[in-house]
């Protein structure tokens, strides 16, 4: 296993105990599934992209470059912001208590993982700046520390998230092993390369700002 990838992975095992600020939208897929709002592959197929992938271009991948440009800086109230944001878009107010207990856990599992890293600028983001810790923020503060380039460590979360995502749906819509693997590949591939577009028409700074003006 890539060391970057050690904390998703680990994650994914966990996410049941981690229901909140972790993968959050396998758990609505789940939700979806029960509901009856997604019935075949197809519509799976079609919510990922039509209703994840723009939420996630908009907020979680440039959250990581974010991420990436507030640790070379050291700039702890930035990561808070940032972290805030990010949870404001995936977790219900009612649920925020939870999420931050979610947050405990994860950095004790961080720290776990990687015993000899240094976290004291992302401690400093949640003691004085009230930062939750969304897996989004965490991840990317790793793999930063990793030194992983931030665009591979966008794709390495799109790709373990998806697969998050349609592992979650496969049983109940009866979606082979084989056949999951063939959709997140898929469909990893096309979020990657679109991604790449669209960041490379993207001013740095912007998702600080809109941090900055909704919260």
């Amino acid at each position: 296993m890539n060391s970057s990838q050690k904390l998703l992975a680990y994650v994914q095992l966990l996410d049941a105990k981690l229901p909140t600020a972790s993968f959050t939208h396998a758990h609505h897929v789940e939700e979806y599934v029960k509901e009856g709002k997604i019935n075949t592959s197809e519509q799976l197929e079609h919510y990922l992209l039509d209703h994840l992938q723009p939420h996630l271009f908009q907020w979680e991948a440039p959250a990581i470059y974010s991420v990436y440009m507030a640790s070379s800086e050291q700039d702890a109230w930035t990561l808070a912001l940032i972290d805030k944001m990010i949870i404001q878009q995936i977790v219900s107010a009612e649920s925020r208590p939870e999420a931050r207990q979610t947050g405990k856990r994860l950095l004790k599992l961080a720290h776990n993982l990687y015993p000899w890293m240094s976290f004291t600028t992302l401690k400093k983001a949640i003691d004085e700046y009230e930062a939750i810790l969304s897996l989004t923020t965490l991840h990317a503060w790793i793999n930063y520390h990793l030194g992983v380039d931030r665009d591979q460590a966008v794709s390495c979360y799109l790709y373990t998230l998806l697969s998050c995502c349609i592992s979650r749906a496969a049983g109940p819509l009866q979606i082979s092993i084989q056949e999951a693997g063939r959709l997140t590949d898929r469909l990893s591939v096309q979020m990657e390369q679109q991604w790449h577009q669209q960041s490379s028409q993207q001013r740095s700074g912007t998702l600080i700002d809109s941090a900055s003006s909704i919260l």
